[in-house]
């Protein structure tokens, strides 16, 4: 049986058409469903953002996603987690799309676990921007568009990109990975914590870090402590070490 997306993008290929989801139009409550935006959205696709954009950069580099106007730092987070296990970023972004080949149609799919399931979300790729440039996930060095499509068809999910302001780290992690997610606090008893972790390291559990901030955080604002962790931000866990301090 022929799946959704191949029957639009051929569709729209035998026709020289681009797809255009009449589930999430290109309009301003895709957006901001409750609030009113201080400015108008312009939706682009990538073709008319740069001249060669790519969906995924072949070569492994260095992950380089910002936030962009909405400030979803969380979803950030758990998208950098996500690029470094590549077998779990290869099912939620499937690698056979591209921008380049005469099959591109201007319709992208994205696996996410959903109510116990992978369900597969399609999505047109026009994009929000502002002022010629994209208004939220964004690359900040390449042309690569999987953060920002993944996080279209992560806003039509939910209904809107407004409602993405209200995710957390964990709800992201387990609509990624499709994982059961726990938040354990480490300073509550370090030592039972240290002895966890390193038995759930050794069953190749997915693990992450985060620093919570004891004030409000002023939202798009990234905080850092004197050693140069960002607050708020998930770090991957790969190993624990136990080191000797002045303080034992």
């Amino acid at each position: 049986k022929m799946s959704d997306f191949e029957r639009i993008r051929r569709t729209c290929v035998k026709r020289g058409e681009l797809w255009e989801d009449p589930e999430f139009p290109a309009t301003q409550t895709s957006v901001f469903y409750h609030q009113t935006p201080p400015f108008q959205f312009v939706w682009k696709r990538p073709k008319e953002l740069c001249t060669r954009p790519l969906f995924v950069h072949d070569a492994p580099g260095q992950f380089d996603i910002g936030a962009g106007k909405m400030g979803d730092r969380w979803l950030v987070s758990c998208l950098g987690v996500l690029y470094l296990s590549k077998g779990l970023f290869y099912r939620v972004v499937p690698a056979d799309q591209t921008f380049l080949s005469d099959q591109y149609a201007g319709v992208f799919r994205f696996r996410l676990w959903w109510c116990g399931e992978w369900v597969e979300v399609l999505v047109d790729d026009r994009l929000p921007t502002v002022a010629g440039k994209l208004a939220f996930l964004q690359s900040q060095h390449s042309d690569q568009f999987w953060p920002g499509l993944l996080e279209k068809a992560y806003a039509k999910l939910h209904g809107s990109y407004e409602a993405l302001k209200y995710g957390t780290l964990l709800d992201g992690l387990a609509d990624l990975t499709g994982g059961i997610t726990e938040s354990i606090s480490i300073r509550q008893d370090p030592t039972t914590c240290g002895r966890m972790l390193s038995k759930l390291l050794e069953m190749t559990s997915l693990i992450t870090c985060t620093v919570q901030s004891s004030l409000q955080q002023v939202r798009n604002q990234v905080e850092k402590l004197a050693n140069g962790i960002q607050i708020g931000t998930n770090y991957r866990l790969y190993a624990i070490e136990r080191v000797e301090t002045f303080n034992g």
